[in-house]
This record gives structure tokens, sequence and C-alpha cells, in this order.
């Protein structure tokens, strides 16, 4: 049976995989989907394990084929591409690649370095472009958590998935006798933690009565998903998420909405905790035995600790840096970092790498508080908005957990795509609202559109 599932899901994903070229959202959700549908397919097919790298590129030459089709349909944006955004992510790579040259850990910084180029082209070079305006990223939101969902019940039922520490995860290496080689459950978690906070941020009105249905699955599913990967801050941050943005993804004028709001969040907070009583017993309740709590909170500590010390204790790198990767150099272990994206910055990039990444935060941080302002009459945008602002915040708190610049550009595409769809849509309505000049027209909603033409 478990064979016959494995056959369906490379049949589907060869037909997906057509489909979504001539469907950038689709193509979104597959790269969305990278890491996970890997791993899943891996464990169906163990022959796969070697091809890893191929797959990864064969959902990258669909991204890029997708954006090529785009440019043909003449949908393809590229100016908002160039918001500040994106200028100052690119000088935070631009530094990364020259903190090469004066690196003490040069070995292991090139090897890291060089592993994560075709992932930040991906990311960071094609991922954007797939998207150019709000109704877009809805649909590449929703079918994210649609095909997530499918994807989750595929390695439930896994045949090569197993419990291990803790852990629900797939032995990649049973078939090669390498016990260790399994499935990363960072990735797992992140997809987890992405299908819940959406799915519980995003208004599926338009959908009817299926509507329950996705919000309903993608938030179980997605917590269930991050549960058993047993990545436990994934979880904590997606629940503080989900209850931050969620006030803000539905609106309230009158007491009957606030009613209706405060009925949709018991029901969330219901759904939550129905699906930690489920999925968090037996083996999943092991991650959160309070010694490993503790063990897993100090750990985390004491690198933080240990990369302050180390810039202290080096003033000469305070303004550019001691060099990429340099963490690994000071701790002596080949491949190591501080796992907090804080410290890394200051670490490997010193004031200069941080002052850029406190303006991209900022950014990003205004362009989200515009969205809010600009959509919030609108109940189906303001939830997409509520969601992509969502999904921007749970990859900071994440990377302040396991954060890398070098090791992949998260959070930082998530944020460039916020910045590219905001600057989209105030392009959009620049366009009409000088067609409906030209035309002796006043086109309809350019009150709300103030804050954003403002700040444009």
């Amino acid at each position: 049976m478990s064979q016959g599932i494995g056959v369906f899901i490379v049949f589907g994903l060869i037909i997906l995989s057509v489909w979504s070229i001539a469907r950038p959202t689709w193509a979104f959700a597959l790269v969305n989907l990278m890491f996970p549908l890997k791993q899943v397919l891996q464990g169906y097919f163990p022959s796969l394990v070697v091809y890893g790298p191929h797959l990864s590129a064969a959902i990258a030459a669909i991204a890029a084929m997708a954006v090529f089709y785009k440019s043909t349909r003449k949908k393809l944006t590229v100016a908002s591409y160039f918001n500040p955004v994106t200028w100052t992510t690119l000088a935070i790579y631009a530094i990364m690649t020259f903190a090469l040259l004066y690196t003490p850990a040069r070995e292991s910084a090139l090897h890291m370095y060089t592993d994560a180029i075709p992932y930040i082209v991906v990311f960071l070079f094609i991922y954007p472009f797939l998207l150019s305006s709000l109704d877009e990223l809805r649909q590449g939101i929703f079918l994210t958590v649609m095909l997530g969902c499918v994807l989750t019940l595929a390695f439930f039922f896994n045949p090569s998935a197993q419990w291990q520490g803790g852990r629900f995860i797939i032995n990649l290496g049973q078939t090669y006798g390498v016990s260790e080689f399994t499935s990363n459950p960072l990735a797992l978690a992140d997809t987890g933690g992405f299908m819940m906070i959406t799915a519980a941020l995003m208004n599926f009105k338009d959908k009817g009565k299926l509507g329950i249905v996705f919000t309903v699955a993608g938030l179980v599913l997605g917590l269930g998903l991050a549960i058993v990967s047993g990545s436990r801050g994934q979880i904590i941050f997606a629940v503080i998420v989900t209850t931050i943005m969620y006030p803000f993804a539905r609106q309230i004028k009158d007491s009957k909405q606030f009613f209706v709001v405060a009925a949709g969040a018991g029901f969330m907070l219901l759904l939550v905790a129905l699906t930690f009583s489920f999925f968090l017993e037996g083996e999943a309740a092991r991650r959160w035995d309070v010694t490993l709590v503790q063990e897993g909170t100090t750990d985390r500590s004491q690198r933080f600790m240990e990369a302050m010390g180390f810039v202290a204790s080096n003033p000469g790198g305070w303004i550019m840096g001691n060099g990429t990767n340099s963490f690994a150099y000071f701790t002596s272990h080949l491949f190591d970092y501080p796992h907090n994206i804080v410290a890394e910055m200051m670490l490997d990039y010193g004031i200069a790498g941080l002052s850029l990444f406190i303006i991209c935060v900022w950014f990003t941080f205004k362009y989200s508080k515009i969205m809010l302002k600009v959509w919030g009459n609108d109940p189906v945008a303001r939830g997409t908005v509520a969601a992509w602002v969502g999904i921007c915040l749970f990859a900071l708190f994440v990377a302040f957990k396991q954060g890398s610049v070098i090791g992949q550009p998260t959070p930082f595409y998530f944020w460039i795509i916020l910045a590219k769809i905001y600057l989209d849509e105030v392009r959009a309505h620049q366009t009409r609202e000088y067609e409906a000049q030209l035309a002796g027209e006043s086109p309809w909603g350019s009150e709300a559109y103030e804050p954003a033409l403002e700040n444009a």
C-alpha cells in the first residue's frame, strides 16, 4: 500500500510540475514545500537519497520556467523587486561573500557557502518573481496549505518513518545501513508552522463551506507535523504568532463582530488544544520533558553568550566582523554556528552587517503596518496580509533560535515577498488612477491607498 501511495505521489508530481510552469502560484507552493517534499519522496523511494540535490534543482527549474512563462505573458513585475528590503538583503549577502576573504574558518565557510549558493539563487532571485499581486499571494498561500496537507498525510504514512529520540523522522539511510542519515526535522517543523499560521489567519470566505475544512485541516495537520517533528521552538513561535496576529486578521467594527471574532478565536484555541492532546503523547511527549527543554534552552543561551563573548574579546572585528562562519573557528568545531542570527551578524559581519539587518527589519515592519491599514476593510485581503505578516514574524522568531545568514536566506526571502507585493499593489493602483484620470473618472477606493502612496 505504501509503495502505491509513493507511485501516486510521483505521478501527481509529474502532472503538478507541468501544470506549475504555466501557473506561477503553483510553482510558488512547490518552492515553499521543497524541503519536506524531497524528504517524503526519499522515504517512499530510498534510491532517491543520492539524488537529493537533483530533486531540489528540478523544483528550482520549474520555478524558473514559471517566471519565464510569466514574462512571456507580460505579467512579470521587476521594478518592485528593487526595494529597501531587497537592497539591504543583497548588501548583507555581499558582505557575507566579502567576509570569506578574511574569515579564520575559510575551509568550513567555503564549504557551507558553495552548498548554499543554489538555494540563495532560488529564494532571492527566482522565488520573489513568481508573484505580482496580493491576489496571487493569496492563491499561493492557499495552494501551499492544500498541498501541504497532502504532503503531511504522506509523511505520516511513510514506510521509512519511525520514532527516534522523541522525533517522528524519515530514516533515509536504512536502505544503505546508515542509521544517522535521517530527514531534517527543522524543515518539517518550519512547514508545519507555515501551514498552521496561514490556515488560522487566512479568510477562506470565497471558498464557501469548504473554507472551514481548509482552516481546520491546515491548522491541525500543520501543528501536528510540527509537534511530531519534535521542534519545540517552531511550535511555540507558531502558536504565539497566530495569537498575536489573529486580531489583525479579523476586523472588529461593532459588538456583533467582536463576538464573532471572539468565537472564532475560541474555536482556534480549542483546535490547538485538541491537536496538542492528540499528537503530544508517547514518543512525542519525550521532547517536552522539563530536563530536555532546559537543556535546549541552555544550549541556545550558551551559544549566544559565547558568540557575544568572542565579539567582546576581538575589537578588531567590531566594524566589519571576524569573517564568515568565524564561530566555528572560535569554538574549534568545523561546522558550527551561534543558532541566533543577531549573534552571527555581530560576530561575523560586525556593526555593518547588524545595521543592515536592523534596517531590513525596520522596512519590513513599516510595510507590514501600512498593508494592514490599507487592506483593513477587505476581510479576504486583510486575512491574506495578516497571514503573510505572520509568516514574516514567525521566520524572524525562528531566526533567533536557528538563524544563519550563510545557511539559507531565511527569513529574508519572506520579507522581500512582502515588500514586493506592497509595491506591486501601489503601482497597480497608480496605473488604475492614471487611466481613470485620462477617462475623466475617479478611481474607486483611492482614499484607502493614501497611506501606501505616501510611503511608496
